[in-house]
């Protein structure tokens, strides 16, 4: 019996330290959600404060803002000038205005306006206004210097003929056509003009590459040392300029920019015969710039302009060619006009007869 008791007590004992543990442990939970409670509402009241301030501060950014507005006035100024490099376009016509872009050194800017109170233009820009600095641009076309190096000397290997042009010359493989690195238009590569005339004349070595994206570029000093992987590598005997086609709509500077690629030309090719081909597509100003820069660098013209604008020379939209393959291609906005086989064969029957 006695032992009984004790066995009791020792239960009894046992099961109040249970309850005391989970009693402790249930209190520290307590106690940790209350923390983390505390902790909860100290940091929502912080995230409460920091918005409060932000909008208060948007509010009172907004307020200055558009007193600033209030304050300026504009007198009507029309003229077209030139970006200085990197100009920076405002969102209102002050210096910490918010920055919405910056131009490229010589892009065109159309100034609608000048600001009474500060020294800022307004301007037309993607047929929304921005602001100007009268410091970030010029009234006269800034010549960008030609990336000329003493590090790059003449070369001494030697080529027969170069010729750099666009997508007359050279073309990449595109969904648009079934070429692959020729004459864009030609059926096959021995069919366009390069090819033509490398077989005409006979000659054992060649390279062609395209200038293209000289043609479209508001900087094309900053693109000319794309031809240094053949001008300071090779000197050739003759070198074929082939562009022109795309600078329509792109003429600022035109006969500058073209008079430096020529310059760049000779300070690695001194002894290469240049020569020029004129524009396959009849554009007027652009062919007389192209010829008043040969004739003033002593530089071969060649003429197209008995086959300029003739039909039977170019690519006809709608029209449809069958690949080798079976592969069928209808012609398109970007391959009509371009020269078909006819047309780089009269291009290549003229260039033949200058060289």
């Amino acid at each position: 019996m006695k032992k009984k008791i004790v066995i009791a007590l020792w239960i009894s004992l046992f099961a109040l330290i249970v309850v005391f543990g989970c009693l402790v442990v249930y209190e520290n939970k307590l106690e940790t959600a209350e923390r983390e409670r505390i902790e909860q509402e100290k940091e929502e009241q912080r995230l409460a404060e920091e918005e409060a301030a932000r909008l208060e501060a948007e509010k009172e950014e907004d307020k200055d803002s558009s007193e600033k507005k209030d304050k300026y006035t504009f007198k009507d100024f029309e003229a077209t000038y030139y970006a200085q490099s990197k100009a920076t376009v405002r969102q209102e016509p002050y210096d910490a205005a918010e920055i919405i872009g910056t131009l490229s050194l010589d892009s065109r800017v159309a100034i609608v306006a000048k600001c009474n109170e500060t020294d800022y233009y307004k301007i037309k820009v993607n047929g929304d206004y921005g602001y100007i600095s009268f410091e970030d641009v010029s009234e006269e076309y800034l010549p960008i210097p030609l990336p000329i190096s003493t590090s790059k000397s003449v070369p001494s290997a030697t080529k027969d003929i170069l010729f750099i042009g666009n997508s007359i010359t050279l073309y990449p493989a595109t969904k648009d056509w079934w070429g692959s690195g020729w004459g864009c238009g030609a059926t096959a590569a021995e069919n366009d003009y390069v090819h033509l005339t490398v077989a005409a004349k006979g000659y054992s070595s060649y390279d062609y590459m395209s200038l293209r994206s000289w043609e479209f570029s508001s900087t094309r000093n900053y693109e000319v040392d794309d031809l240094d992987p053949y001008i300071t590598k090779y000197q050739y005997g003759t070198i074929v300029i082939e562009l022109g086609e795309n600078v329509k709509g792109h003429e600022d500077h035109f006969k500058e920019d073209l008079t430096d690629m020529i310059t760049y030309i000779k300070t690695y090719n001194p002894n290469a015969r240049i020569v020029m081909l004129d524009n396959f597509w009849p554009y007027k100003s652009i062919i007389s710039t192209k010829k008043e820069v040969a004739s003033a660098q002593g530089i071969t013209y060649v003429s197209l302009s008995d086959i300029q604008g003739v039909q039977d020379y170019m690519l006809q939209a709608g029209d449809q060619y069958t690949t080798p393959d079976g592969t069928v291609y209808t012609i398109g906005s970007f391959l009509a006009g371009h020269p078909n086989d006819a047309g780089f064969a009269a291009i290549a029957q003229h260039l033949i007869g200058a060289l």
